[in-house]
């Protein structure tokens, strides 16, 4: 979806960008492949319906429901034989687990290489190994669908294992992870952004849009920068980024 969005972009500001074609953007057509129902599959529905409207509204044409088979020289081969048909192909496969996780022995593991864990993180077949993040797969307790494999879920399940493994390690009894859904943030680039609250108890579950959104994923994505950097680096590659963005050009056309 970024990648359609930056494409959006230059095609859009390519009079002021580029060398002047104005156009480009009559002879450009962005089409954004989608095997599941709906967009942002991860978030609420109503902010995956706003994120659609809001890329049709640009110009770029959503399918859903529609799963690549094949990707040829003319397009992408879609599962009811149906062709698609682009002279630029770009094919992402989401989140996926490295190939040696599918082969351990003794470890239960899913179709996307991501290893099955229990309540307390370890895995299903060797208490021994814990597994937390894009690496694993937790269905909590009368849910139907594991966690989504977002920073949010790795950043609560890291601070859980802190505390509850030297526990373990110790013999002591550990509770079970809990996770609690702080919400959701998608930014559209320069274009919109939208997100939810989360379970905020008055405010539970209420979307907003637009500029307090996008603050907010600027926010956030530094947060976790300074989180995993540390302050000082994170601030850091905060000011290199600033001056990255005077000083280089938005887009490099190569």
């Amino acid at each position: 979806m970024s990648f359609c969005l930056d494409s959006n972009e230059v095609v859009s500001n390519y009079k002021t960008l580029a060398y002047g074609v104005p156009e480009l953007a009559s002879r450009i057509s962005i089409t954004l492949l989608e095997a599941g129902p709906r967009l942002l599959a991860a978030f609420p529905e109503d902010i995956s319906a706003a994120t659609r409207t809001r890329l049709e509204t640009l110009g770029v044409k959503v399918m859903t429901g529609a799963q690549v088979k094949a990707a040829t020289a003319d397009g992408f081969v879609l599962a009811d034989g149906s062709v698609v048909a682009a002279s630029l192909k770009v094919w992402a496969a989401g989140v996926k687990g490295p190939e040696v996780f599918a082969d351990l022995d003794g470890l239960e593991a899913t179709r996307n290489n991501q290893l099955v864990v229990g309540p307390t993180l370890q895995t299903t077949r060797d208490p021994a190994i814990y597994a937390l993040g894009d690496c694993s797969s937790l269905t909590l307790a009368g849910a139907e669908r594991p966690l989504p494999p977002t920073a949010q879920v790795a950043h609560q399940q890291a601070k859980y294992l802190g505390t509850s493994l030297p526990k373990a390690l110790r013999g002591e009894t550990v509770p079970d992870f809990r996770y609690r859904d702080m919400g959701a943030l998608v930014s559209l680039g320069d274009y919109d952004a939208f997100g939810s609250l989360g379970q905020f108890g008055f405010f539970n579950g209420v979307t907003f849009r637009g500029r307090m959104a996008q603050l907010g994923h600027v926010m956030l994505y530094r947060s976790h920068q300074a989180r995993i950097h540390g302050f000082w680096r994170g601030g850091l590659l905060w000011l290199v980024d600033r001056l990255n963005s005077l000083l280089r050009p938005t887009i490099r056309l190569d």
